[in-house]
């Protein structure tokens, strides 16, 4: 059989078959498959079995759901021209659909190769690699899309989800707003703004951009999950469950909404929210792991609130069984890290480099164990007319990541004797930058990343003005308050009994430590003594840090800074003591923990667990 060359097509044969491709993909967009395959069809007697007719039609009958047959048809076609961007394109996005994203990824990856300028190309190898949270090479290749073009939606919001895994919000949000410049209707848009801006402490903007998505799409289940987590970081706790509990349980966010919801408020067994949480608890076994993990800790709250901790614990216990196996923890490097940082910051390192460090900044840290009281500490301090609240801030992390110097005397790559003093100046400098690219202009401001107790040496070396208060709290309350919260992965060691115990005596003796070692740099505060006495407490703790007293700072409750820690309903109250000695409701069930603990706990807490000495 006689077939046409494409080669010598007359102008009004290209014009012809061009009409004939756009009714096809036309068909196909509308989903009329079998009307798009005829037409294919009466091509494949004019022209034979091209590559391009080949690839449409097996799109086709994949979308039909004939996969195998249509896979098959669209193999071939790549087959007789490998090279073509738009059929490897289109056969790694069918395979990602299925969930094969590691199968895709080598499509999407020759693609670029074949044709580097090709954005859609550099987007979807973007996105994919977002999937398998390999963010760095993600973002590569979705900024070069977004460059290429401009108008691709999801390259924008999947570079944001790049930015935002990677602590990057500032990058995040700036990216979001110039996808919504293109495109202001882009519910996505503005439902991943509103996340990002969350993130940044930017509430009021998160809630509108929130709102903004639901005025676009009221069936929006995930900006009403972004609005509520606004709402709620900003103090309008019943605000908030009104967003939440229409979506609670629904997917695809309805989980976390659930859980969310019951941390703001206490669950009684007429609460709406326990009838939906009852009938996800019956079904647990049929959701992915972290989301019954979820489920289990929210379970194990509503309990605690009905006062039934022996079904309480169950459930916690349940969901931390999950987050072990989920997320894994190592002990022993959390612990050599925290004697190398001791190491580093000898007595005679720190006399020796005493004043390498800038003075224009006087940072104070409120660190500690999490769930120490270190929200409540830094709130009042947020309310200070000389501190400006910088929240919980990653710039020492970051100014530690920046000497290289650090990071090889820290990884025994080299001596502590070559540590010289540019070092602690040079980290200093970072730290100062960082804090201000946040926005932060004052000389003192707050910093409550907890685990910053860390590194108090190498602070008070690079920035000698700077005070750093660590919290305490009674181990066995302050433990079991991580052990109820779903970190996940964020923070491992709070789902082993085991592992708490070993990270809170390494935050024990380094406690200890520096406050011996640097006394006029770090003080240590007792949650419960601020709980019995907060304006004499932190009236001395002010004096310490060169602060004048203001009575205003007790009314912190009434801040309207966001709070984004699992404080956040909490900080909201008034100073009370409802939380001291909480671990004696589950003392029956923590006899585990208590072992743990001996030598941090006292005879009479050892007994009500069932421990001796």
């Amino acid at each position: 059989m006689t077939t046409k060359s494409l080669t010598r097509q007359t102008d009004e044969e290209k014009a012809a078959l061009d009409a004939t491709m756009q009714r096809i993909s036309r068909h196909q967009t509308a989903g009329r498959f079998n009307d798009a395959i005829e037409l294919l069809d009466g091509l494949a007697v004019e022209y034979g079995d091209l590559p391009k007719i080949l690839h449409y039609k097996g799109m086709c009958l994949v979308q039909m759901g004939e996969k195998e047959a249509g896979h098959t048809m669209m193999r071939e076609a790549l087959e007789k021209d490998p090279e073509d961007p738009i059929q490897l394109c289109d056969i790694g996005t069918f395979l990602a659909q299925d969930g094969k994203i590691e199968d895709a990824i080598p499509f999407f990856r020759t693609a670029t190769e074949v044709a580097p300028n090709y954005g859609i190309a550099q987007s979807n190898l973007g996105g994919a690699l977002v999937i398998e949270k390999k963010y760095g090479e993600a973002i590569k290749h979705l900024e070069k899309a977004c460059e290429l073009e401009p108008g691709l939606m999801d390259a924008h919001t999947n570079l944001s989800t790049a930015y935002m895994q990677t602590n990057n919000f500032g990058k995040a949000v700036d990216i979001l707003f110039k996808a919504l410049s293109i495109d202001p209707q882009s519910i996505g848009g503005h439902i991943q703004l509103s996340a990002a801006l969350y993130r940044k402490e930017r509430y009021e903007s998160a809630e509108h951009h929130a709102r903004r998505a639901i005025e676009l799409a009221p069936q929006a289940a995930e900006a009403y999950l972004h609005l509520g987590n606004a709402l709620a970081s900003a103090g309008k706790i019943e605000e908030a469950a009104a967003a939440l509990l229409p979506i609670a349980g629904r997917p695809p966010v309805g989980i976390p909404a659930l859980s969310r919801l019951i941390h703001l408020r206490k669950t009684k067994a007429d609460s709406p929210e326990m009838e939906i949480l009852t009938a996800l608890l019956g079904r647990v076994d049929e959701i992915p792991k972290e989301a019954q993990a979820s489920v289990k800790y929210a379970a194990g709250k509503a309990f605690d609130d009905q006062k039934d901790f022996e079904t309480a614990i169950a459930h916690f216990n349940d969901a931390n069984g999950i987050n072990k196996e989920i997320h894994g923890f190592k002990l022993d490097e959390h612990d050599a890290r925290a004697e190398r940082l001791r190491t580093v910051c000898a007595p005679a390192v720190l006399k020796d480099c005493a004043g390498d460090g800038v003075t224009s900044i006087a940072p104070i840290f409120v660190s500690g164990m999490p769930r120490s009281g270190t929200t409540m500490m830094d709130q009042m301090f947020s309310r200070h007319p000389d501190v400006q609240a910088g929240g919980e801030l990653r710039a020492m992390p970051a100014a530690m990541h920046s000497s290289k110097l650090l990071r090889d005397v820290l990884e025994e790559k080299k001596d502590i004797s070559e540590l010289d003093h540019d070092v602690f100046k040079q980290i200093g400098e970072t730290y100062e930058q960082v804090v201000r690219a946040e926005g932060l202009r004052s000389t003192r401001i707050s910093d409550k990343m907890p685990s910053n107790f860390l590194y108090a040496g190498v602070i008070a070396t690079a920035m000698p003005k700077a005070k750093m208060i660590i919290m305490r709290r009674h181990p066995l309350d302050n433990l079991l308050s991580n052990y109820f919260q779903h970190f996940g992965q964020n923070q491992p060691f709070s789902a082993d009994f085991a592992n708490l115990a070993g990270v809170y005596k390494t935050f024990d003796l380094m406690a200890k430590h520096w406050t011996e070692q640097l006394p006029d740099h770090v003080r240590q505060v007792s949650y419960e003594d601020v709980t019995a006495d907060a304006e004499g407490v932190v009236k001395d703790v002010l004096a310490w840090a060169d602060l004048d007293w203001d009575p205003e700072i007790l009314n912190f409750k009434d801040s309207t800074r966001q709070v984004n820690t699992a404080s956040i309903a909490q900080v909201r109250e008034p100073i009370n003591r409802k939380a001291v000695a909480r671990w004696k409701n589950y003392a029956p069930y923590i006899g585990e923990l208590a072992g743990y603990l001996k030598d941090h706990l006292s005879d009479e807490d050892l007994a009500a667990c069932g421990v001796s000495r």
